[in-house]
């Protein structure tokens, strides 16, 4: 039976200014984006198609749920 959640975690690349996909229970996953918001349209289009093609899932209807974590380190100066 297909998980019914998946964990993706990413994080800021603070040199590079993107966020990236650090950590995931979905196997191949990888991608990065200038802004979270970016970054999450990305991982929408992506995480289903992905979870089809590692068959992960086969009903078109069913989706799982996704867990986004966030990590940012902050530098004060």
């Amino acid at each position: 039976m297909p998980n019914s959640s998946y964990t993706v975690k990413v994080a800021w690349d603070l040199e590079a200014k993107v966020w990236y996909v650090a950590d995931s229970d979905i196997k191949g996953l990888c991608t990065e984006a200038e802004t979270i918001e970016e970054l999450q349209e990305k991982l929408l289009i992506l995480i289903p198609e992905m979870l089809r093609d590692n068959h992960s899932i086969t009903d078109r209807n069913v989706l799982p749920t996704i867990n986004l974590q966030t990590h940012r380190e902050l530098h004060l100066a």
